[in-house]
């Protein structure tokens, strides 16, 4: 189920990673302005074999009931190449509950491609692992990340506060949920989030 991944949509291809997806893989991390707004600093080449070596680890070690880690290679469908990554993990501070997250070259950028790769992704989440509640964590200064969101129907629920000093980073981020009795309900993802409150940085 994990290792031999492989999804389409209309642009893209969603895959396991191999190791053979080094360096471009590298060329995508190692950029500043694709790692602006993760926990990482740009990854070095032996960085991204580490990463790598891990991603792969985890497709054998994952069941539908554990997630260690999940991420894909998002593979531009007509031209081949490695674009991206896409994934579902624990939540950093939260581990019981699984996130959806994303990223894609700056090239790439504001051609409706980022969603395009997380429906994929929340779609295998909700209807193959049967997941009961996805999440995602997103800067609030980020937003091209909050559209995406909005754009899966993924709903603004609260900003996080409080986090241990070591979890500081996320501090202030917007968390979102879908539940997958919402992704499968009438509203389904076509659900638009419009929590405001949430946009201005209060909490819910």
């Amino acid at each position: 189920m994990f290792r031999d991944f492989r999804i389409e949509t209309e642009r893209l291809i969603l895959r396991a990673f191999t190791l053979d997806d080094l360096i471009p893989f590298h060329a995508i991390l190692s950029r500043e302005e694709v790692m602006r707004y993760l926990p990482e600093n740009v990854r070095s080449l032996e960085e991204v074999e580490h990463i790598l070596d891990f991603v792969t680890d985890c497709y054998s070690r994952n069941t539908p009931d554990n997630i260690v880690k999940f991420t894909v290679a998002v593979i531009d469908k007509a031209t081949g190449h490695l674009i991206g990554w896409a994934g579902l993990g624990p939540l950093e501070f939260a581990p019981g509950r699984i996130e959806l997250y994303y990223g894609l070259a700056e090239a790439r950028w504001g051609k409706g491609l980022a969603p395009e790769a997380a429906r994929g992704v929340l779609d295998f989440g909700f209807r193959s692992l049967c997941l009961p509640e996805i999440v995602a964590v997103v800067n609030p200064e980020n937003n091209a990340s909050v559209r995406v969101l909005e754009k899966l129907g993924i709903r603004c629920r609260e900003v996080v506060r409080g986090l241990q000093a070591d979890q500081a980073f996320y501090e202030g981020f917007l968390l979102y949920s879908l539940t997958r009795q919402e992704y499968e309900g009438p509203a389904g993802a076509d659900h638009t989030c419009s929590d405001e409150p949430c946009r201005n940085g209060d909490q819910m």
